[in-house]
């Protein structure tokens, strides 16, 4: 029997939602059903109530909570077509124990309970959904995805063996609408505008959703689309480089201070506006047929586009001139053995030198990335079982088009001119603050200085694909046996595919033969490029009118001066043809055949429920890389002269695949007891695990091997390097061989529900991970193409199995524990207002990092974050809606810089949002929004010791929206 509820009244009276026995029915009729969780009672209950305002979204998503047999938090839309937040990425943030990552101030992936994004797996409709912003990443792009066709999101903390495995920190579920769910011509449409402090502009967003079903009920039609335009503008103070080698005496008006502190300098920094004009596009295409009672027959197609074209413009303050003739004072901290400002004159040793500083940078790119999805899906059911069957594709393609860059100087060898006198750059209370001769944009438009860089212009980016093919089969079966209630049983097979390439474009003269080109040895090459032939615009036609403003407090800076990127693109297309090459020799891909089967059960005794289950994965993991091997062969000939170069050294590019076969056992169990009325105790246990990303798998080997002979002829010369010189192998890249993350997790939860939608609850979760992914630098042994090779005469043999010293790639590490405690509430008073919140403690340790059963080394989880916490009051009548969310979320450890053997810390972040609603109508509904209300930005630094080395600060503006919401 189907229940059909509708009600289109605000629905927060929902108390009886939470009661036990007969009413507990009802929630189901409210909630609908729960993937991976449907009991027979479940299932009957088939079309979902119309939820309307954020306490009734609240309440559900609470219920769902607490119907589940495993720990999983949900959020709904709180209508049709409006999601709580403008991306499906910064709802989530609001889940406990969910943190996300930004770009642009847009979320764009998530980590859960403190672990790495590329630890989350992301489906739709419970399958993989491909998204390649270029370089291929496991980590979903969630600013490809339109909020407008989400119903539901769910998250899943605790394993269940029929959810596919991936998510070591957990698995999010994104759930499309389907017609046969919804009314009759019903939909919604949305227009909206918005502004950003960062850029000064208003633009436009629209969306709609339409659904459509025939009088019986067994036929619907649903289609949604999304057009938004929007500017990003992100400001940022970087360091580039930092190592060190670069150590420095403290120093005041040219003269070194006696007994002064010394300290480390930056090699590079940086101050850096990134402009993007993204364009989002989502289509959505359902039908759904019920030919008869039992058979449900269905397709889905999912269209996404994000062009991303951007300009990025920067100032570069390279080490080039850090000496005697160029420094007034340098400033250390003593405390934290850090340099922290250094004032530069051009004059400085007595004579006028030419400064380079700071060097004028920038990118020019057109890029897109799109995303399809399609499948086909049917459902049988009787009333003793169910079998659900799937099948689809799913693709994507990411990367620019045209990407160039270019950078002047501010100072003319040739002109033997400056632009500026005098340039200098301090850290002060974690910002970058950088100072210039105030007359330097005027000097180059009179044509002082701005000699181009000829090195660093150039035009090479990376492309990428990725696809998969999916087919699945699940059976439900509704035994009704004693305490187990149902079976669930099924497989799945995946076929998926990366690939990863790079091009380069060079712009030619309008005259040049490209099939002369082709033809010659190496083909066409850099030097055949615009920047080598004298083709680099001069800067006074590439200068704007006044330099770059509209700058917040993280760029510092007296004055600007940049270049129009589109003039200068302008320039290149009057006088040049471009030509792009796809490169041979940096390329890999990655392919992946995946087979897995499950057998879950269900139970109830009771107060008891659960399930408990083993999923069984094997996977075929091809890696296929153009190797690049070089061969140094011999310097010089018997007389002791050099040899030309293209004897003494040879190169080759070779394919290699290499394949490995694994297979995984990964079981499950899951226990909720309501051991009272309004009382939930849970707890879960399951072996988990998530793939090594497509980087440290695929990448491709750069292998160098010296001769007996090279080393020789090395060893006397001024320039020798034992690490670099002498005889043997040594290289890079990618390892093949690495083991999937795995992890034992454990959960307990108890959870306390009462009043109108109102809970709270406290949970314990601990993880043992193993193989995490860490970089190293190792002596491995690999085994190579044999070639034999003659030079003076002598044959040189050289392959086989070979051992490679300082080989730099990834390697798996044991031994890590990341565990902590998450608490949640929610509370509705009577009066309208309702408040809720979630804070996530998460601890993890220094884990060994072990090859071949030896200790080499100790890493902490990168990408984990100490804490992460929200908190939202709102208040909501029958006219207007409005709510403040606060989100915090704790220092997150990045990356590790070994020749400090310190990480990356990246400081707390705070952000504050606003939203509100005012119902003209029934059906008409006002809305704004204010995003970042708090004009927050993010800090890093080296070292959890102190705060005080710098690495970068960012800000991505205030964004507010405004927008009108119509439903039928």
């Amino acid at each position: 029997m189907r229940t059909n509820i509708k009600r289109k009244s605000d629905v927060y009276a929902v108390s009886t939602l939470f009661k036990r026995s007969l009413i507990c029915a009802a929630v189901f009729g409210v909630i609908g059903t729960s993937h991976a969780q449907q009991t027979q009672t479940e299932t009957d209950a088939e079309e979902v109530i119309e939820i309307r305002g954020i306490r009734a979204s609240a309440a559900e998503n609470l219920a769902i909570k607490r119907l589940s047999n495993s720990v999983v938090d949900a959020i709904t839309a709180e209508d049709i077509g409006k999601f709580p937040d403008k991306n499906v990425a910064d709802s989530l943030q609001r889940v406990p124990g969910v943190v996300i990552q930004r770009s642009g101030g847009e979320g764009t992936s998530v980590s859960i309970r403190g672990l790495s994004s590329d630890l989350t797996f992301t489906q739709l409709n419970g399958n993989f959904i491909a998204s390649s912003p270029g370089a291929p990443t496991r980590s979903f792009s969630y600013d490809l995805l339109p909020s407008n066709l989400v119903g539901k999101v769910e998250v899943f903390k605790s394993a269940q063996a029929r959810l596919d495995e991936g998510g070591v920190g957990g698995t999010v579920i994104v759930h499309s609408r389907k017609p046969l769910d919804m009314e009759q011509n019903s939909g919604a449409v949305n227009v909206e505008y918005t502004y950003a402090d960062i850029t000064d502009k208003f633009e436009p967003q629209f969306s709609g959703i339409y659904s459509w079903k025939n009088d019986d009920e067994d036929f619907g039609i649903l289609v949604s689309y999304t057009n938004q335009v929007r500017t990003n503008r992100t400001q940022t103070s970087a360091v580039n480089i930092i190592n060190q080698n670069y150590l420095y005496s403290e120093m005041v008006n040219g003269q070194p201070v006696e007994g002064g502190a010394t300290g480390y300098s930056p090699q590079s920094f940086r101050q850096l506006v990134l402009e993007e004009d993204r364009q989002r596009t989502g289509v959505q295409f359902t039908t759904q047929w019920r030919p008869t009672e039992n058979l449900e027959l269905g397709f889905n197609y999912f269209g996404f586009k994000l062009g991303l074209d951007s300009i990025l413009h920067q100032l570069e303050y390279p080490e080039w001139h850090n000496n005697s003739k160029y420094w007034t004072d340098v400033h250390v901290d003593a405390d934290a053995q850090y340099v922290t400002g250094i004032d530069y004159s051009v004059g400085a040793g007595g004579t006028e030198q030419i400064a380079q500083i700071p060097r004028i940078n920038g990118e020019f790119v057109i890029e897109e990335s799109t995303s399809d999805t399609f499948d086909f899906f049917a459902n049988y059911e009787t009333d003793d079982y169910k079998v659900k069957f799937v099948v689809g594709h799913t693709e994507s393609e990411g990367g620019p088009s045209e990407k160039y860059r270019a950078a002047y100087y501010s100072g003319s060898n040739v002109q033997q001119q400056n632009s500026s006198q005098f340039f200098g750059w301090s850290f002060e209370n974690q910002e970058l603050i950088t100072y210039m001769d105030p007359e330097m944009f005027n000097n180059l438009k009179a044509g002082i200085g701005g000699e181009p860089d000829v090195g660093a212009t150039d035009s090479s980016f990376v492309g990428g694909t990725q696809e998969e093919d999916y087919a699945q089969v699940d059976v439900d079966w509704y035994v009704g046996w004693n305490v187990i209630e149902s079976l669930h049983f099924g497989a799945k097979y995946r076929k998926g595919a990366i690939r990863r390439d790079t091009r380069n474009t060079f712009y030619l003269d309008p005259d040049f033969d490209i099939a002369a080109g082709e033809a010659s040895p190496g083909g066409i090459t850099l030097e055949d490029d615009y920047s080598r032939n004298g083709g680099i615009p001069n800067i006074l036609d590439v200068l704007p009118d006044a330099p770059l403003g509209n700058l917040s407090d993280v760029i510092n800076v007296n004055v600007f001066p940049a270049v129009d990127w589109h003039k200068y693109q302008a320039e290149l297309n009057k006088n040049f043809k471009p030509y792009t090459r796809y490169e041979p020799d940096y390329v890999y891909e990655v392919e992946e055949e995946i087979f897995a089967a499950y057998a879950q059960a269900d139970y109830s005794w009771k107060e008891l429920r659960g399930n408990f289950g083993l999923r069984v994965i094997q996977t075929t993991t091809t890696s296929t890389a153009s190797d690049r091997f070089e061969y140094r062969l011999d310097r010089t000939d018997v007389d002791g002269v050099d040899i030309p170069f293209d004897t003494a050294i040879q190169q080759d590019i070779l394919i290699i695949p290499k394949s490995e076969d694994k297979t995984e056992v990964l079981p499950s169990f899951n226990i909720a007891w309501d051991f009272k009325e309004n009382w939930v105790f849970r707890g879960a246990a399951a072996k988990v695990i998530a793939r090594p990303g497509y980087d440290d798998l695929g990448q491709f080997q750069t292998l160098t091997y010296r001769s007996a002979e090279w080393a020789a002829d090395s060893s006397a010369r001024d320039d020798f390097n034992p690490d670099t010189d002498s005889e043997g192998w040594s290289g890079s890249g990618g390892n093949s061989s690495l083991e999937p993350f795995e992890a034992v997790q454990f959960d307990l939860s108890i959870e306390y529900y009462y009043g109108d939608g109102s809970g709270a609850s406290v949970a314990f979760f601990h993880k043992d991970v193993d193989n995490f992914v860490v970089p190293l630098i190792l002596d491995v042994q690999r085994s190579v193409p044999e070639q034999s090779f003659t030079v003076n005469g002598q044959t040189i043999n050289v392959g086989g199995d070979i051992a490679v010293r300082d080989f730099s790639t990834s390697a798996n590490g044991t031994n890590a524990t990341s565990k902590g405690v998450e608490y949640a509430f929610q509370h509705f008073f009577d009066n309208g207002f309702g408040i809720y919140g979630n804070y996530t403690r998460n601890l993890t340790n220094q884990a060994d990092v072990s090859v071949d059963g030896a200790k080499v080394g100790e890493s902490p989880l990168t990408g984990s974050s100490e804490y992460q916490g929200n908190f939202s009051i709102f208040f909501e009548n029958d006219l207007f809606s409005v709510r403040a969310s606060y989100n915090e979320r704790g220092p997150t450890i990045g990356g590790l810089v070994t020749s400090w053997d310190l990480n990356f810390y990246t400081d707390t972040y705070e952000q504050i949002d606003i939203n509100g609603s005012y119902n003209i109508t029934e059906d008409l509904v006002l809305s704004a929004s204010v995003i970042n209300l708090t004009e927050s930005e993010s800090y890093t630094h080296l070292g959890n010791d102190t705060k005080n080395r710098f690495i970068s600060n960012s800000y991505s503006g205030r964004r507010i929206y405004a927008g009108i919401n119509y439903r039928f």
